[in-house]
């Protein structure tokens, strides 16, 4: 309107000399500048979900993490192009105190007009927002999707609030409370996790015939006893069932893995290396040659947190030549040598305990082929061997 007003006074205007003319443009450009822009918004509908909790506050339990802990339902969305279009649901979650910040990512819901989380899983979320123990206020919302091909439907939303109280998933210790059985005495070892945030830890300690449970803290609760063979339960309260060592005495290796996938105890006997972690290769049946502990002959462990006892070389080997794997720092040292003179790791794959040379003569393995490969040791006690795969 500005604009046609100030036309239609220029009809009334005399000529204008060009700089004049200049002038009144620049002003036009101005005043349409100052027109406030029109946006198409999208038409809102009323909820028609009406999103509801089973529960208005919970503290979830590590013991039945497993288990249900809240469902949400809601009602059926409609679509207001047609009777026929499907919807479907989407769903998340954000702290009520940060909402626009902090959203969980959306669950798929498809056309089910419920989801149900277990105490583990929204133990996960609820994680990002608040320590273990401390409550927090949380909102699910839940979105309606109207599909349609040919009109786009601005979501319905519908959210309801809860207070959830979250438990320690990972605490950063174990310890291992040992009962001798024949003396009575009771002793602790902590466990720690060799990467942490992983729920799997480990110590190597002697072991002589006991009964033993797990404490997260240095407590009696919560504690880990056994429920089946290795497999653990979580026990926040009572009597503790315990586990049974009736081996020989001597160093093992605790491996408790507190994951649901897993949560088991194993008490393994690890081959102990003369360095910790030290293994190298050499001879003129690889490319490293004859040469000892090179940075390129070393092996890698390559087992995960619960298999720490795998290690690993990829390298180029000859046909025809021959290596032997050293633990030291020299010749004299000791070694894994070939069960057999010339054994081929590509079809032989015993591993004998290491030993010095002159305790058993410089046997050596002799590789078929050529090629990259990876050679990988296994260092069970009860089950030592190698494998000699092309490497990938």
């Amino acid at each position: 309107m500005r604009i046609k007003n100030i036309i239609r006074r220029m009809r009334n205007l005399s000529p204008l000399p060009w700089g004049g003319v200049g002038v009144l443009l620049a002003l036009l450009s101005l005043t349409a500048c100052n027109e406030d822009p029109e946006y198409y918004e999208l038409k809102t509908y009323p909820d028609e979900m009406h999103i509801r909790s089973s529960v208005e506050e919970i503290t979830l339990n590590k013991g039945i993490a497993s288990e249900g802990a809240v469902t949400f339902t809601w009602d059926k969305a409609t679509s207001p192009v047609s009777p026929d279009d499907v919807v479907t649901y989407k769903f998340r979650f954000y702290a009520s105190s940060t909402k626009n910040e902090n959203y969980t990512d959306y669950y798929d819901c498809g056309t089910d007009q419920q989801i149900t989380f277990t105490h583990d899983e929204l133990n996960s979320i609820v994680a990002r927002w608040a320590l273990p123990g401390q409550p927090v206020r949380i909102t699910a919302q839940v979105l309606s999707i109207v599909n349609n091909e040919s009109k786009y439907v601005k979501p319905e939303s519908s959210t309801v609030e809860l207070t959830v109280t979250g438990y320690e998933k990972y605490p950063q210790y174990l310890y291992m409370v040992m009962t001798d059985e024949e003396t009575g005495n009771i002793t602790t070892q902590r466990l720690e996790q060799r990467q942490l945030g992983t729920g799997v830890y480990e110590v190597t300690t002697n072991m002589s015939p006991c009964t033993y449970h797990f404490t997260t803290t240095g407590d009696e609760y919560p504690a880990y006893g056994q429920a089946e063979g290795e497999t653990m339960t979580y026990i926040t309260e009572g009597s503790i069932p315990e586990f049974t060592y009736s081996g020989l005495i001597g160093t093992r290796t605790i491996i408790v893995d507190t994951n649901e996938d897993y949560n088991d105890c194993r008490v393994l006997e690890i081959v102990k290396l003369p360095t910790d972690g030290l293994l190298w290769i050499a001879g003129n049946g690889c490319s490293v040659g004859w040469n000892t502990n090179t940075a390129a002959g070393r092996f890698t462990m390559t087992g995960d947190v619960r298999s720490p006892y795998i290690y690993s070389w990829t390298g180029e080997f000859i046909a025809g030549g021959e290596f032997k794997i050293g633990l030291g720092a020299g010749w004299g040292d000791n070694f894994f040598f070939a069960p057999e003179a010339n054994a081929d790791p590509l079809t032989d794959n015993r591993l004998l305990m290491y030993r010095t040379e002159g305790s058993g003569g410089d046997l050596k393995w002799v590789p078929s082929v050529s090629g990259r490969y990876t050679l990988t040791v296994y260092l069970k006690a009860d089950d030592m061997h190698l494998t000699f795969e092309p490497a990938q």
